[in-house]
């Protein structure tokens, strides 16, 4: 079977990926810091909502947010992980159609990302490496639950996706 690409598909990959690189860029300072709390981290619970392309949208953000890291090239590495989480996030919720999934699989995305991020900027900030990932972990935690969790359950009462993703939608009846 052969899969075309909407061209409304390829348009939200790249309002997706550009909303994220923007966002983090221009709040920096938070952004690519030892803290490291990236707002747009919360846009993470758009991706169940409209599936693959929120994964490519994601990984696609982060590559280009990266691009534009304080610390240089090796920033771009973290675009491995948050593919893969963000994967895990819209592959999880799909096949279980539980709201409560991609809470979990948002903690879990914090927890990796926290652990391969403090890994990266623990020597770069001379920050024992238990206090980086835990630094970088809180502030993923934060803006995934406390921001993403909440736009989630928004975004999925309004049903604005709906239109544009409508296989995503649906509920595979048993």
């Amino acid at each position: 079977m052969q899969t075309r690409v909407r061209t409304k598909t390829i348009a939200f990959i790249a309002v997706y990926a550009a909303a994220y690189a923007a966002l983090v860029a221009s709040l920096g300072a938070l952004s690519y810091g030892p803290i490291n709390i990236r707002i747009a981290d919360a846009m993470l619970s758009v991706v169940p909502l409209v599936g693959f392309a929120g994964v490519i949208g994601h990984t696609l953000g982060v590559f280009a947010a990266n691009i534009f890291s304080t610390i240089g090239v090796i920033d771009l590495l973290n675009t491995i992980p948050s593919f893969a989480m963000s994967f895990v996030v819209y592959y999880v919720y799909k096949r279980t159609k539980n709201d409560y999934s991609v809470l979990a699989t948002s903690i879990a995305y914090s927890l990796v990302l926290g652990t391969t991020v403090g890994w990266m900027l623990s020597p770069l900030y001379n920050i024992p490496l238990p206090f980086s990932i835990a630094y970088v972990m809180a502030g993923n935690l934060f803006v995934t639950t406390l921001i993403g969790w909440p736009l989630f359950k928004l975004l999925k009462k309004t049903g604005i996706f709906e239109k544009w993703f409508p296989n995503e939608n649906q509920v595979k009846k048993p």
